[in-house]
């Protein structure tokens, strides 16, 4: 694969989780300004399902190794702690790519179940790690069901770009 393509599906990654991060600022202010007694409960993980979506659609040019340089960067451009995003690319890259053919017989349904699981793993994961204190199974269940919604609209939005400049 080319370094261009890589470089286009990095981008794409790095508009995700910089989108997440707009989002996150602006709830969190909300969340301070109004909402005092409301409890924080929307976190998205569109960074995740947009590089899901690229093993997914091209599963014999992005190798496992492609997902671990992207986690590697992720990580240093967001400050997160080193390895983290590694890790989980790393490891969602290895499951997709070792059931990526029954992947494809499955429905859009099951796709969005799938994949709004794993990125509900992954910010499970990610809330146990750096804030446990605000750990809570409603805001899994909220990031369940919006990263569900998010899916299609990422799928089909990616799809047409792989499609056009891939």
């Amino acid at each position: 694969m080319k370094f261009t393509s890589h470089l286009f599906i990095f981008v794409t990654i790095f508009s995700g989780f910089w989108l997440d991060s707009l989002i996150a600022e602006f709830n969190i202010r909300t969340y301070i300004a109004a909402l005092e007694s409301l409890p924080y409960l929307v976190e998205t993980s569109l960074g995740f399902l947009i590089l899901c979506y690229w093993i997914y659609a091209i599963p014999e040019k992005i190798q496992s190794s492609a997902a671990f340089c992207y986690g590697l960067l992720v990580d240093l451009c967001f400050g997160s702690a080193i390895g983290f995003n590694m890790l989980f690319f790393s490891g969602i890259s290895y499951v997709i790519h070792v059931y990526v053919f029954r992947f494809r017989i499955f429905s859009y349904l099951q796709l969005i179940i799938f994949f709004a699981g794993s990125s509900m793993f992954y910010v499970a994961c990610k809330y146990l790690i750096f804030s446990p204190e605000n750990y809570s199974y409603l805001l899994l269940l909220c990031s369940f069901l919006i990263n569900g919604l998010l899916w299609l609209p990422i799928y089909f939005c990616m799809r047409s770009l792989r499609r056009s400049f891939l």
